[in-house]
């Protein structure tokens, strides 16, 4: 990823925007883990609200945050590969520990969880966030298509990985299960609906579309849509970045819950 990929992606999705609701439990002594930091975008924003953030992902993809750090004196974070199901990480250690766009992906998410409770200290919180597909507003040109798109990428989502795509909706039932108490679970939607916002959103699910990326591929591969429907959908994203009346908005689903502070 280039700087200026890095750049574009931190101002879409940041801490300020996607870990608004566990921002306010964090302070400059806060000892902070998050875990599926994915490229760190959220990553080196929780640096600037904590004392320590260690951020983890199995996916090596850390050159551009650390850089970034670097550039922006943000000595107070560190990037680590590992999987969550054992993190090399002292128990009774975080005061904090956020897992945006994780849980979703696992297989055995209540096992993720047991394992990010050992490393907080006894009161610590968690913040968990997945999106929820059961949450998808569309409107616009091509509404028919666009959502034939959205059916297609679910279906992926489930034959090529073990993602739920409506593990939103179960997070307080996982959170009490792996034993955090005071679980709160709330839903936030991110919009798209500002000329520049459709036409960003627009133009990046067109670009899923055509031939050489990955969706259009495994979508071909699976007989999910052929070369003519893609292109189809290529064109309708197009036409819908465009459209005035075009709006599209993904419901989150984001809860917190609190280590006990007993044995």
């Amino acid at each position: 990823m280039s700087r200026a990929t890095f750049q574009a992606f931190l101002a879409t999705r940041n801490a300020a925007d996607y870990a608004d609701f566990f921002l306010p439990h964090l302070n400059a002594g806060s000892r902070v883990l998050d875990v599926g930091c994915g490229t760190g975008t959220i990553t080196v924003g929780l640096a600037v609200h904590a004392g320590e953030v260690v951020g983890v992902d199995p996916d090596n993809e850390f050159d551009d945050a650390r850089r970034y750090a670097v550039e922006h004196g943000l000595e107070n974070v560190e990037f680590r590969r590992g999987s969550v199901y054992a993190l090399e990480l002292p128990n009774d250690h975080f005061d904090a520990c956020l897992a945006h766009s994780m849980l979703e992906t696992l297989e055995r998410p209540l096992d993720a969880l047991i394992e990010i409770k050992r490393t907080l200290k006894p009161g610590a919180i968690v913040g968990v966030a997945c999106v929820e597909y059961g949450g998808l507003i569309l409107a616009g040109p091509g509404e028919e298509i666009l959502w034939r798109f959205y059916s297609v990428r679910e279906q992926l989502w489930q034959l090529e990985s073990t993602a739920d795509p409506y593990r939103g909706r179960r997070l307080r039932d996982l959170l009490g299960r792996a034993g955090f108490e005071g679980v709160a679970t709330t839903s936030t939607f991110f919009s798209y609906g500002t000329p520049t916002a459709v036409e960003a959103f627009g133009l990046a699910r067109a670009e899923q579309c055509r031939e050489e990326d990955w969706y259009s591929k495994r979508a071909r591969a699976h007989g999910l849509a052929t070369a003519t429907e893609l292109e189809e959908m290529q064109r309708t994203w197009v036409e819908w970045s465009k459209a005035p009346d075009a709006y599209l908005a993904f419901a989150w689903c984001r809860a917190l819950g609190q280590k006990p502070s007993g044995p």
